[in-house]
């Protein structure tokens, strides 16, 4: 019984080096996760749906006129239950050496393509972001930044979107980002795209015929049941002589008249 206080000791000793001894599982040496491989951009596909994307630029007429006409109908019909719709802005617009990005119609087309890109990707249900963007391309028409400012504003309030997160987006250069990978996945079409509005649809570019895209989906739904606007849409092609003019030609973007092309400076957001 006699060496029971000193075994007590050098328990308690064993004890309190155990404790004070420092290990690599403390909060200062956690082992950080790797961060994920950033892979570039894949098209989201339903495989049930047929998906097709717009590449177009905010401001030129023709865009502007298939938004608030064609596409926005459509979107009132029973053909969106075989229809993945992508919008993608960028459309002619150029990045050149200095990381500059140079657009067809001038800095607001610069400025209101990033404002559609951070509407898109803030709210990715279709309904919301296409609303905003068709109100956006109805309302603005004159070169006046001040006024690209306040129709898109006003449009979020109409829509109730939050104003202050699309400022937020287009402040911090996230805007910038988003715009600038519509931009390499334009300049990677296969063919490339020459004009705009230039409709795509399941990969298979629509050319001068966009205006027939409700045939081309119809055409390209793989399911049992078609919906009611493929029956009682004319299988027909719209007159190429007449699409050809209703396009804004990338050539004149990127030929070297500088009425075509005009620099985007990334201003912050009052």
């Amino acid at each position: 019984m006699g060496s029971s206080p000193l075994l007590s000791f050098l328990v308690l000793t064993s004890l309190v080096v155990l404790f004070v001894t420092p290990s690599h599982s403390s909060e200062y040496d956690v082992v950080q996760e790797p961060a994920p491989p950033v892979t570039s951009r894949k098209i989201s596909r339903n495989s049930e749906k047929v998906t097709m994307s717009l590449y177009y630029e905010s401001l030129c007429p023709y865009c502007s006129s298939f938004i608030a006409g064609p596409l926005a109908q459509v979107l009132e019909t029973d053909l969106m239950t075989i229809l993945n719709l992508r919008l993608v802005p960028w459309g002619n617009a150029i990045l050149d050496s200095n990381n500059t990005i140079e657009c067809q119609h001038g800095e607001d087309e610069c400025y209101l393509n990033i404002i559609h890109a951070c509407a898109i990707n803030l709210w990715p249900d279709l309904k919301k972001h296409f609303d905003f963007i068709k109100c956006i391309e109805k309302q603005y028409k004159a070169p006046d930044r001040n006024r690209a400012e306040e129709s898109w504003e006003e449009c979020s309030g109409k829509l109730r979107l939050s104003t202050q997160s699309i400022k937020k987006c287009y402040d911090s250069g996230h805007g910038k980002e988003l715009v600038l990978q519509n931009g390499k996945e334009t300049d990677h079409l296969r063919p490339p795209h020459k004009y705009v509005p230039w409709v795509v649809v399941d990969d298979t570019p629509l050319l001068d015929d966009y205006g027939s895209f409700i045939h081309y989906v119809c055409k390209a739904y793989k399911g049992k049941s078609l919906p009611k606007t493929c029956s009682s849409h004319p299988n027909t092609s719209i007159n190429k002589d007449t699409s050809l003019q209703s396009v804004c030609h990338a050539s004149e973007a990127r030929s070297g008249d500088s009425s075509g092309k005009h620099q985007m400076k990334m201003e912050p957001l009052a």
